[in-house]
């Protein structure tokens, strides 16, 4: 076995699910039923989502009337706006989307704050921002991907006057704020059916709401023309891209490829991409560049790039965010290198990884602990050290949840949040930190003992070679956009007889096996790339078992279908 996998395959379809579809592919049904859809309608629109059909209307939310109503009294009476938005790649989508919309609106005072990731505002609203707000004469607040936990800065900013609407899709606490309106779609007895948009959607369908309601002028097209936006925030935040999600980020992904925002222009042609642009190029590509600018700087960097209208601003921006990424990638190396330097190779006590280092930056230890997390498979904290005060982040396993280890060790911390796969922390004092760290491994220790620390591999489909045709890939085009909830299948091929094998790349690292089950004439050509030297011990005629993506490949005007391995083990 390659990589050390759990292999966990799904649920496999009974006959009578399969009776129920016999016009589908079983492959392709097993594919919809790992993704919870069990009814032709469901199917239906999950295979070709329509905007305006798989979309719910703005309206069912319980506020947005009173919202919309209180946005419009600002614009009439020529109030000052202010949106209150956060500084990752989907508060900044939200945060331009959110202006362009007001603006288009005839909004003549509106700005956007974002707070700093780096100067220790953090996230969210933050009393002295709201005080510098009130010295402004702000007339109303719209917050987009924050504001749910916000009860203390609410009150203080209605206190003075201000009316304040909450966009946010992240989960309350026991209370909510008072505001004026809210628009969040998880809070309890809210009505809106769908639950799991990210905060650049939460911020959409209050844009849908306001454009619906300008009777001044036709809005259809500027609706759609700021899906671009919806699809990088939505596919940034890393939420499931199924629903009324899947429907936004593929019509997003088309006005994408069509953008007419010079910034994300530069940006795209900056980061050297070729061809169309999918959730790979958003994820891998794009919102890392976006990012970077609040993890080294400030976000207000990336918001104006994607608001700007002047050609050569939005090249210097642009090149400004890719030096930036690189300068994000150089520092998240180091740190990595230091902490694998401090960690050494865990054991089987070690449950949960710590490291810490004078100056490192509290944009950047997230990263860090979620590379640490993903390469020992146990969950990871990483911080950063000014003065007296520890700042950190962490990452964790599906068998850990993070956030309730924090809770049983709140005497050590000055404040803490987040879920249960991510928080982030801070302490005040060495003497705390080493007692949190001896509770936390305590925690950690009992939670995991017995917990094999190995990572798990999710398995679609077993199926034979030849069940591996071009009308399954014909059919796979149609699960696309692939992000959270709905990754690239994933299938499993038993007893394989090795027919050949090369050692292939510049360095000799990759191979290329030809592989043949009992369905099959001949042997399938399977790339295992990073993988030469756990394959050693595989020979020619051995029996295997390979997971593996399906994919195309093309060059010199050929096609073929290309297997991709993701782990491979010898059968004795």
């Amino acid at each position: 076995m390659i990589m050390n996998m759990k292999w966990k395959i799904a649920e496999k379809i009974d006959q009578d699910f399969k009776d129920k579809f016999p016009e589908i592919n079983a492959v392709v049904l097993q594919l919809l039923y790992n993704r919870g859809l069990r009814d032709q309608d469901g199917i239906d629109r999950f295979l070709g989502p329509d905007y305006l059909a798989d979309q719910h209307d703005p309206y069912e939310f319980n506020q947005m009337k009173k919202a919309v109503q209180l946005i419009g009294e600002a614009i009439d009476s020529r109030g000052k706006i202010v949106i209150y938005g956060d500084y990752d790649a989907d508060g900044v989508s939200a945060s331009a989307l959110m202006y362009l919309v007001l603006k288009r609106l005839g909004a003549s005072d509106v700005r956007v704050y974002i707070p700093s990731r780096l100067n220790g505002e953090g996230y969210g609203m933050n009393a002295n921002a709201v005080k510098e707000l009130i010295k402004a004469n702000t007339h109303l607040i719209i917050t987009v991907d924050c504001g749910i936990t916000a009860i203390a800065e609410v009150k203080t900013a209605q206190a003075a006057g201000i009316k304040v609407v909450i966009t946010d899709h992240h989960l309350p606490g026991n209370e909510l704020p008072g505001a004026d309106a809210l628009i969040v779609p998880t809070v309890k007895n809210e009505q809106y059916p769908f639950k799991k948009l990210a905060g650049v959607g939460v911020a959409f369908k209050l844009a849908q709401a306001l454009l619906r309601s300008d009777k001044s002028q036709n809005n259809e097209s500027f609706e759609k023309w700021l899906l671009d936006l919806v699809a990088i925030g939505t596919v940034a935040d890393i939420v499931p891209l199924l629903g009324e999600n899947r429907t936004l980020v593929k019509w997003g992904l088309l006005v994408l490829n069509k953008t007419q925002r010079l910034g994300l222009r530069e940006l795209i042609a900056g980061a050297a991409i070729k061809g169309q642009l999918g959730t790979y190029s958003i994820g891998y590509q794009l919102a890392p560049r976006i990012n970077a600018a609040g993890r080294m700087d400030h976000a207000n960097t990336a918001y104006q790039l994607l608001i700007t209208d002047n050609e050569a601003e939005a090249l210097a921006i642009a090149n400004d965010l890719n030096q930036k990424n690189y300068g994000r990638q150089k520092a998240t190396d180091e740190m990595i290198k230091i902490s694998l330097e401090q960690i050494g190779q865990p054991t089987d006590d070690d449950k949960i990884l710590f490291s810490q280092y004078d100056g490192w930056s509290a944009g950047l230890v997230g990263l860090a602990a979620g590379k640490l997390a993903d390469k020992f498979h146990r969950p990871a904290i990483v911080f950063g050290k000014l003065g007296d005060k520890y700042v950190g982040s962490g990452r964790s396993i599906e068998e850990f949840n993070i956030m309730a280890g924090l809770e049983q060790c709140a005497a050590y911390l000055a404040e803490f949040g987040g879920h249960e796969q991510a928080c982030g922390l801070t302490i005040v004092g060495a003497d705390n930190y080493e007692k949190f760290i001896k509770q936390m491994e305590k925690v950690a220790a009992k939670k995991l003992t017995g917990v094999a620390l190995i990572p798990s591999l999710e398995i679609e489909a077993v199926i034979k070679l030849n069940q591996a045709n071009w009308d399954l890939i014909d059919s796979l085009e149609k699960f696309e956009p692939f992000g959270q909830g709905n990754q690239p299948p994933v299938f499993l091929t038993q007893d394989m007889e090795v027919l050949d094998k090369a050692v292939i790349g510049s360095s000799g690292q990759h191979l290329r096996f030809s592989l043949k089950d009992d369905s099959v004439e001949s042997g399938k050509k399977f790339l295992a790339f990073n993988q030469a030297a756990e394959c050693v011990h595989i020979n020619l005629g051995d029996k295997v078992e390979a997971v593996y993506k399906i994919s195309i490949n093309e060059w010199n005007g050929n096609r073929e279908i290309e297997f991709k391995v993701v782990d491979l083990r010898k059968v004795e």
